[in-house]
């Protein structure tokens, strides 16, 4: 079989185990991908290399995976969580982690989830990772999954508009975000979205 056939079927798989997962929440099967092909969009604008901007899209695909061992109340619940609900809700990066430690990629795939919701101030979690200790990839993805988040409507808030989380990551450029991922998904969201197109990828 042809090395892209054998990556394609590589995604397609990963993709397909992200998505069972997911189906536990109606929206987490959306998000998974969408985080996916938004860090991808986000790592080619910084053109990074090739092979970082593989090691994105599989771990942006499984980012999430730990939310399988989250009581499912927590995440189909109506209003905001508790603070004890929350604290559950933070453990997933660490299930993420665990569930795909043991696959042999050709990269760290499992502490690039593990990382995703580090801030370079240090308030993040679950580590509480600052600065340049958080994984360039990592970084990426967090930028992502934060705006994919609050362009997506939850059961307790609407969606918020394009403009409003522009404006959040910038506010925050160099403070918790990675000031050079958020210049390329202000890029990316103001001047190339035809990126998000799912049939911009669909070739491969």
């Amino acid at each position: 079989m042809p090395h892209d056939e054998i990556k394609l079927a590589l995604y397609q798989s990963l993709a397909t185990l992200a998505d069972t997962i997911a189906l536990r929440e109606a929206q987490a099967m959306d998000h998974q991908r969408n985080v996916s092909q938004v860090s991808r969009a986000i790592a080619q604008i910084m053109r990074m290399d090739e092979d970082e901007i593989e090691a994105i899209r599989i771990a942006a695909t499984l980012h999430d995976v730990g939310f399988i061992l989250l009581p499912s109340g927590i995440l189909t619940k109506p209003g905001e969580l508790t603070d004890e609900e929350r604290a559950v809700v933070r453990q997933h990066p660490i299930h993420s982690a665990e569930i795909i430690k043991n696959i042999e990629f050709p990269w760290d795939i499992a502490e690039i989830v593990l990382q995703h919701h580090e801030r370079l101030d240090g308030s993040g979690y679950p580590q509480g990772l600052k600065g340049d200790d958080i994984l360039l990839e990592a970084r990426v993805i967090a930028v992502a999954d934060v705006m994919e988040s609050m362009l997506s409507p939850r059961p307790w808030r609407d969606a918020l508009s394009l403009e409003s989380a522009l404006a959040e990551i910038q506010n925050f450029s160099g403070v918790k975000y990675d000031a050079y991922v958020v210049e390329a998904a202000v890029e990316l969201y103001t001047k190339q979205r035809y990126r998000l197109d799912p049939e911009y990828y669909g070739r491969n």
